[in-house]
C-alpha cells in the first residue's frame, strides 16, 4: 500500500470551528513536513490545521476543594435569645401587615417583611445608602432596598 504524500493542495480532514465538526479541507500552507494552514471545503474558512480528535472520554465529576490554608466555615447558629426575639416580632405581626420584600421597597427598623425565599423577617437596622439588615428565623441577612 502506497501512502500519498501530503502537500499543498492535498485533501485532509480537519476540525473546523466555524462548521463545528470535522470536514474535508484543502492544505494551503506546509511548514516543513507538517500541515500549517488549511481551507474548509464547506465554509471556505482558512485556519490552522487541527487534526480530527478521537471521541472525548467522559469527564469525572469535579470535587470542590477548600482553598489552600482555609477551612470551610459552617454558618453561625443564632443564639436562643435572638431566635426568641424573632419569634416574638414575627408572631405578633399578622400576615396581612407584613410588608412584601422588594429591592425597590422602602423599609425602616422594626418593619416585619415577607421574603419569597427566606420567609418572614424582622428589619433590625437601615444601613446607608440602600441596605437593610434583616433577622430571619435561621440567620441575619443584608438586603438591598430603596433609600
Amino acid at each position: 500500500m502506497i501512502m500519498e504524500q501530503i502537500q499543498a493542495g492535498s485533501s485532509v480532514e480537519s476540525a473546523c470551528r466555524k462548521c463545528k465538526t470535522v470536514t474535508d479541507h484543502h492544505v494551503v500552507v506546509m511548514l516543513d513536513d507538517k500541515i500549517g494552514k488549511v481551507q474548509c471545503k464547506v465554509c471556505s474558512g482558512k485556519h490552522a490545521y487541527r487534526p480530527p480528535k478521537e471521541e472525548p472520554l467522559p469527564k469525572a465529576p469535579r470535587v470542590k476543594k477548600a482553598a489552600a490554608g482555609k477551612k470551610a466555615v459552617a454558618p453561625k447558629k443564632l443564639s436562643p435569645e435572638v431566635t426568641a426575639h424573632w419569634e416574638k416580632m414575627v408572631q405578633t405581626t399578622p400576615q396581612e401587615n407584613m410588608l412584601p420584600y422588594s429591592m425597590s421597597g422602602a423599609f425602616q427598623p422594626g418593619d416585619v417583611i415577607s421574603h419569597t425565599t427566606f420567609g418572614p423577617g424582622y428589619v433590625q437596622q437601615f444601613i446607608k445608602p440602600n441596605m437593610i439588615e434583616v433577622l430571619f428565623q435561621d440567620s441575619v441577612k443584608k438586603l438591598r432596598c430603596c433609600a
